[in-house]
């Protein structure tokens, strides 16, 4: 792990953490609508290699539209987030067919702009939910902290063991060692957390739960690399030094937060 990366993160961390915890969720929601315009737009330029020309104003508009009516719908009539995509798809599409180009490429144009709104915002938009919710903070802590165990000890399970490649064809450096070392170290994050953060929680009922989280973060990950493969990219964009872009630090995130989210919706 490169020096430059172990800073960065150093910083990131308690900023985050204290992002989390002491700001408001109106201001935590603002900060996460532009949180997804930057994933969105990490998302756009790697289209543009492809040779697409994604409607990033258009799609940027209607991506913060959904990531804000995680905290308050704005007609709560209409259906929420649902209601938006539709508006979403409908203008997009309306906006490409009177567009001043030509109709090759229209199909590759109107599906990175909804991937961006579908993908990076609306999914981005669940921790804005969690944050929200009682007690979000805990809650939202307690995904983060999972997450970042569970990179952290597949990285070094993998550096110092990894033998078995988890999935070579999309992740050449991953190895099913470094997955088990991942998961291990997200549970035993989570019996931390069911002790020391999250109320009402049982240690079993969270070691479980952050096993599911990491799990489904690295498949987040994966789908992720799969993205930046495609389009010849080793990273999403170069916000964050020795991370890569938002998107290469949130992938897991986006994938994990839904799953937390509708479980303590049914909890």
């Amino acid at each position: 792990m490169s020096k430059t990366r172990v800073l960065t993160g150093a910083a990131l961390v308690p900023i985050l953490l204290a992002i989390v915890w002491y700001l408001p969720p109106l201001v935590f929601a603002l900060l996460a609508v532009g949180g997804a315009a930057v994933g969105q737009a990490e998302l756009y330029t790697m289209a543009r290699t492809r040779g697409a020309r994604p409607l990033i104003v258009t799609g940027t508009f209607f991506g913060a539209l959904v990531v804000f009516n995680f905290y308050r719908p704005l007609i709560p009539s209409a259906g929420g987030a649902v209601f938006l995509v539709s508006c979403a798809i409908i203008a997009v599409l309306t906006a490409r067919l009177f567009a001043r180009r030509h109709v090759e490429g229209a199909f590759e144009d109107v599906s990175f702009t909804l991937l961006g709104i579908v993908y990076v915002a609306l999914l981005f938009g669940y921790q804005v939910a969690i944050h929200a919710g009682p007690p979000g903070k805990q809650w939202l802590l307690f995904l983060y902290l999972v997450i970042w165990a569970s990179d952290t000890g597949a990285y070094y399970a993998g550096t110092s063991f990894g033998r078995h490649r988890l999935y070579e064809k999309i992740s050449p450096k991953k190895s099913i060692e470094g997955l088990v070392g991942g998961t291990v170290a997200s549970a035993g994050v989570a019996a931390l957390c069911a002790k020391w953060l999250v109320d009402g929680a049982g240690t079993a009922e969270a070691v479980l739960l952050g096993v599911v989280l990491a799990l489904v973060g690295t498949v987040g990950d994966l789908a992720e690399s799969m993205l930046k493969r495609s389009v010849g990219v080793k990273d999403s964009g170069s916000i964050m030094p020795g991370h890569g872009g938002l998107l290469d630090r949130m992938d897991s995130m986006m994938f994990a937060a839904p799953v937390l989210y509708y479980y303590l919706r049914m909890r």
